[in-house]
């Protein structure tokens, strides 16, 4: 028995219209780029690099202060700290105010790694918004800062 071949129509959606959608896609295709790269080159993706950066930004952060700063999921983010340690990029000690705490510190390589990815993320970064004009791409971070200042603000905010 043959198989019919199912014929899709290309049509715009209405749910491709949502700012949400819009954003979600960008991030998406972003992100795929930038981890198709940082893997080649570092042999790590976007969140495990953020959460090092995070940690060169911040030397001493706890795992709860590293949670806030990046906005990753606590299981995740044990997970990928421990996949930095025994890599040697971050080094942890026992919080000298309790016993209970660790801190997060870069090692040198890890710091030489963060410097690196930096560079290149900047390069793919340019490349990835080149179709925007230099002023386009200003407002378009001036209006992400703004928003993601509101919603960090309101962040902690529980539903009733």
């Amino acid at each position: 028995m043959a198989k019919t071949p199912i014929q899709v129509t290309q049509h715009r959606s209405e749910f491709a219209a949502y700012l949400t959608f819009k954003l979600d896609l960008v991030k998406s295709e972003m992100l795929r780029q930038a981890n198709l790269v940082y893997r080649k080159e570092f042999g790590l993706d976007v969140r495990s690099l953020r959460l090092l950066r995070a940690i060169c930004d911040n030397p001493g952060v706890t795992a709860t202060g590293l949670r806030e700063l990046t906005l990753v999921e606590k299981t995740i983010l044990s997970k990928v700290v421990a996949e930095l340690i025994a890599l040697k990029l971050i080094r942890r000690s026992i919080h000298p105010d309790d016993a209970r705490h660790h801190q997060l510190w870069p090692t040198r390589r890890g710091t030489e790694l963060r410097i690196a990815s930096d560079d290149l993320g900047h390069t793919m970064e340019s490349a990835m918004l080149s179709v925007l004009s230099s002023d386009e791409q200003n407002n378009l971070n001036r209006l992400l800062d703004k928003l993601a200042k509101e919603f960090l603000a309101n962040a902690g905010q529980k539903e009733d």
